[in-house]
């Protein structure tokens, strides 16, 4: 973990909290920090994670939720028209398989419901982000799995592709990272 790693994980999740509702599927849920943040305004609170460790230490931490291992650039998720609101932070970058990851947040989100992510744009990761891993700033290792790095079109293409739409688009940090809400 970088010496900023900590500053821009809440800085994300600040941007995340105002489009949160309802109940909520945390992808990339680590130890189910959002929920906590966030239990004021949801129903209910389900993380996904692919580290079974974190899994077991988020639901010894979160009683009240529900919390599932699973590699979603390999499985496919076991949700249907479940959510209101999908969260998927610094995450949607590292995923190989975006098909099958598109088509589950599609079948997942409730209609009416929205999806939010938040990844680096192209500046934030092919300048900022590699100066900073190599200073020791930010996290080399997650610098290093970046498969896919996304921009406003690649957004709206992502979006349509599943039958979503672009509902919202942000950057902030600077230009480095980008806010998107799509919308079923």
């Amino acid at each position: 973990m970088g010496i900023l790693s900590k500053h821009l994980s809440d800085a994300r999740l600040a941007k995340i909290k105002p489009y949160i509702q309802g109940d909520l599927l945390d992808i990339g849920c680590q130890r189910g920090q959002l929920g906590q943040l966030v239990d004021d305004q949801i129903t209910s609170y389900t993380g996904v994670d692919i580290s079974a460790d974190a899994i077991s230490a988020a639901r010894n931490e979160n009683p009240h939720a529900q919390f599932v291992a699973l590699n979603i650039d390999q499985d496919p998720l076991p949700f249907r028209e479940e959510f209101d609101t999908i969260v998927m932070s610094a995450l949607i970058e590292h995923i190989f398989n975006l098909r099958l990851l598109g088509e589950g947040l599609s079948q997942a989100l409730k209609p009416g419901g929205r999806i939010v992510l938040t990844t680096p744009t192209p500046f934030g990761n092919d300048v900022v982000h590699r100066i900073g891993a190599m200073l020791g700033l930010f996290s080399k290792e997650a610098a290093d799995d970046h498969i896919v790095i996304f921009n406003r079109k690649r957004c709206e293409i992502f979006a349509q592709e599943f039958g979503l739409k672009l509902a919202d688009y942000k950057l902030f940090q600077m230009g480095c990272n980008q806010l998107a809400v799509l919308e079923k």
